[in-house]
């Protein structure tokens, strides 16, 4: 699915550095897809947890090594970089990426996917476990100024699908 929010207009394609060329999807992966890049935005209750790195406040995302899965990433990185431990994650959308001639990490031509992933802390650990991070859990205002700010390339893909899984998180609160 290439398409945007209803009334918005198609994503395009886009260069991810000069090795990539992506298209944001949402939906499931295929099942032989090779996920290299995984991308989160944790939450604990309604505020979202961040990571915090040389006075730099990003998102927790991180590169799948070899031999680990998807699932042993998404808690690797949670608590490497933000502390969350035993949480609960759902994929929000995709980029499917295309290697380009230039690419140095991937046969040019090869298909890879960096999902973006939304989580619900179970409980926090006292720290991150990589001691270069910090954790910061901030209001919902500062997310979207981090997106805006920090990750202009890919902003109005994450904050399409952010927007999507807030509402849905409303509507189950509100039901019960």
């Amino acid at each position: 699915m290439c398409c945007g929010a209803p009334g918005k207009l198609p994503y395009t394609e886009k260069k991810l550095g000069v090795e990539l060329l992506a298209l944001w999807g949402k939906g499931d992966l295929p099942a032989d897809a090779n996920v290299t890049r995984v991308t989160l935005i944790p939450f604990r209750g309604d505020r979202p947890v961040v990571a915090w790195k040389a006075g730099r406040i990003m998102l927790p995302e991180g590169d799948v090594q070899p031999g680990e899965g998807i699932d042993a990433a998404i808690s690797r990185v949670l608590l490497e970089q933000c502390g969350v431990l035993n949480a609960t994650w759902t994929a929000l959308g995709h980029f499917r990426a295309r290697a380009t001639s230039l690419s140095k990490s991937q046969v040019p031509g090869s298909v890879s996917y960096q999902v973006l992933y939304a989580a619900e802390a179970g409980s926090l650990a006292d720290f991150p476990a990589d001691e270069a991070y910090e954790r910061r859990i901030i209001p919902q205002r500062d997310l979207n100024v981090l997106l805006q700010n920090g990750y202009a390339e890919v902003r109005r893909e994450y904050a399409d699908a952010l927007d999507e899984y807030l509402i849905e998180r409303l509507k189950v609160i509100s039901v019960t």
